[in-house]
């Protein structure tokens, strides 16, 4: 992408994504709402200001990337772990029905092979953790029972949603099932969970003790984006999603920072807190730019807008709501919570449309298909924040 194209996609991304943010949230709807209509008007569908490149997902990227390290430094890791159980139900449940679901519904309604189907059941069952927990943060609500819950099975489906992903690209390349490479990827994935917080402790007291030495200003947000990069590839590295490098830091630097090496790495709270408001501007500047991009890499042109066509993307876009929703309120026993968690587990985004691209790049998926696909995350992106924040002011009443 020449320079002079990409910083005006970057001004519009950044100005439309503002304005209409800050439209949404008067209106009183979620700013992440706002923001991939943003994504929708000036993209493809409507304006073709802006179309995807491959410049700008690896921007939109890092902005999720940096959402997930805020919400990471507000994580308690003993609270998670407490709600482990019930993360892990809502989690299993959240990929075996949509699987399923979406999966048999896709074949026999679009005519399609059971292997594109099962690409596109697949596809629907990796939650958006960004998409949630920034509703769940514009509510105070990421450090409540069901916050936990949500980010635990958030994070487990997207985690399963790789494996997935990899087994299925091996499959559609070889033609045959590699179990041991699988449960290497899956003991690769564990490790980086466990032992990368820690190590992120480990790594700040050393930076501490070179900030004493530091004479040019901006040490702490240089340390902060220094970390996120290094995380993000060492979780890409190990198999997981890179946005999980990004949320270990954050855990790393979290004031309830938990580990078996506590007595041995307690929190410097001083200067932690430093780098945390130093990495807040830029958490605010490019988080929003994901959302917009999803937005963008929308083309409704490529739909069949025709009445069996629109009834069939309504049917799929039901489908894959409300087999998350169901999974949601396995959650508690108490109902609001309940619908807290099916809420939050709607919306599909990042792993979903990695899904899409990796199918249709595969072959396995075509281009009606990838659009149909593509417009399904999206929908459920738009719809999932919405009833997210409906049952939330329901809560506050």
């Amino acid at each position: 992408m020449a320079i002079d194209n990409f910083v005006m996609a970057l001004f519009l991304i950044l100005v439309g994504g503002r304005l209409f943010g800050e439209l949404s949230a008067r209106l009183g709807f979620p700013s992440v709402v706002g923001e991939v209509t943003a994504g929708i008007i000036i993209g493809p569908s409507l304006l073709n200001w802006v179309t995807p490149h491959s410049t700008l997902a690896i921007i939109a990227e890092l902005g999720v990337i940096l959402l997930l390290f805020d919400i990471g430094c507000e994580t308690s890791i003993k609270r998670l772990a407490h709600s482990g159980h019930k993360a892990m139900r809502v989690a299993l449940l959240g990929i075996a029905i949509p699987l399923f679901a979406c999966g048999i519904a896709s074949m026999y309604w679009l005519a399609i092979p059971p292997f594109t189907a099962l690409f596109f059941g697949c596809a629907l069952t990796a939650t958006s953790i960004g998409i949630s927990m920034r509703v769940l943060s514009l509510n105070n609500q990421t450090q409540s029972v069901a916050g936990h819950i949500i980010l635990g099975a958030a994070v487990i489906d997207d985690i399963v949603g790789v494996i997935l992903l990899s087994v299925l690209f091996n499959f559609a390349s070889s033609g045959e099932f590699a179990i041991g490479s699988t449960l290497m990827l899956f003991s690769m994935i564990a490790a980086f969970i466990i032992f990368s917080p820690p190590l992120v402790r480990t790594i700040i007291y050393l930076t501490r003790w070179l900030h004493l030495k530091a004479s040019i200003p901006g040490y702490e947000v240089m340390v902060v984006m220094a970390l996120i990069c290094l995380f993000a590839w060492l979780a890409h590295w190990f198999g997981t999603p890179a946005i999980l490098g990004g949320f270990a830091v954050g855990m790393g630097l979290s004031r309830q920072f938990t580990s078996p090496f506590n007595r041995y790495l307690k929190n410097p709270f001083a200067f932690t807190h430093k780098l945390e408001e130093s990495a807040k501007p830029l958490v605010q500047l490019f988080s929003p730019i994901f959302f917009v991009y999803v937005g963008i890499s929308l083309d409704l042109s490529q739909l069949d807008l025709s009445l069996m066509g629109i009834i069939l993307l309504l049917g799929l876009t039901l489908i894959a709501v409300a087999a998350k929703f169901v999974a949601g309120l396995a959650a508690s026993s108490d109902w609001q919570e309940r619908c807290i968690v099916g809420s939050a587990m709607v919306p599909r985004g990042e792993v979903g449309l990695v899904f899409a691209e990796m199918g249709r790049q595969l072959g396995v998926i075509h281009a009606k298909e990838f659009a149909i696909l593509v417009m399904v995350i999206a929908l459920t992106t738009l719809v999932g924040p919405l009833m997210l924040k409906l049952t939330l002011s329901r809560q506050a009443k």
